[in-house]
């Protein structure tokens, strides 16, 4: 079966509702957190506050789209959103480094950002979702000394040609959006 290089972000509210149909497909995923301002800067994307009045207003509405069609709760205007999810990637980025799935790490983290209204740049926070999962606490530990680790697999993203969230990706075949998981399944 294919591997697929998943490369998201977990303040992405298009992320959020790729919810876990990924892994349904039954391919074999590699995930791949990033910072996605860095990719924007690299890559002419915007962030969310600086778009236009009607972007910022089209993306409300389809959120609202997404989330009736998904069935995932949501919070259109979350308490913590932009938030820096340098340490949430890091420690994502450690845990799959130590062999760990991180498949519903990354679920809790989006749905603590879109759902539950936690602040995922919290320490606190993280440590919280940590002992929920059952996870090694080492690795939230070694988060906050893993930057590198996070820089270089941003830097990974934007040479791989990804702009947004999710992305995937099978050899040289990209796939843009969380609508894109029956074309990706398709293809492969």
């Amino acid at each position: 079966m294919a591997q697929v290089d998943y490369w998201f972000s977990p303040i992405s509210p298009f992320t959020y509702f790729a919810g876990d149909r990924l892994e349904k497909t039954g391919l074999t995923i590699n995930y791949r957190p990033f910072n996605i301002p860095a990719v924007f800067a690299a890559t002419g994307g915007v962030p969310v506050p600086q778009r236009s009045p009607q972007r910022q207003a089209y993306r409300l509405q389809e959120i609202e789209r997404l989330a009736k069609k998904s069935g995932l709760p949501v919070n259109l205007k979350p308490a913590f959103f932009p938030v820096d999810a340098s340490l949430a990637c890091q420690w994502m980025l450690v845990a799959r480094n130590a062999g760990a799935d991180i498949g519903a790490l990354a679920r809790a983290l989006l749905s603590a950002v879109w759902a539950e209204d936690k602040n995922i740049a919290d320490a606190d926070t993280l440590a919280a979702i940590s002992e929920q999962l059952g996870m090694d606490a080492t690795w939230l530990s070694a988060a906050a000394d893993a930057a590198q680790l996070l820089t270089d697999e941003t830097q990974a993203a934007i040479d791989a040609g990804v702009f947004g969230s999710p992305f995937y990706q099978v050899g040289e075949q990209l796939f843009w959006g969380q609508e894109k998981i029956d074309d990706l399944a398709d293809y492969v």
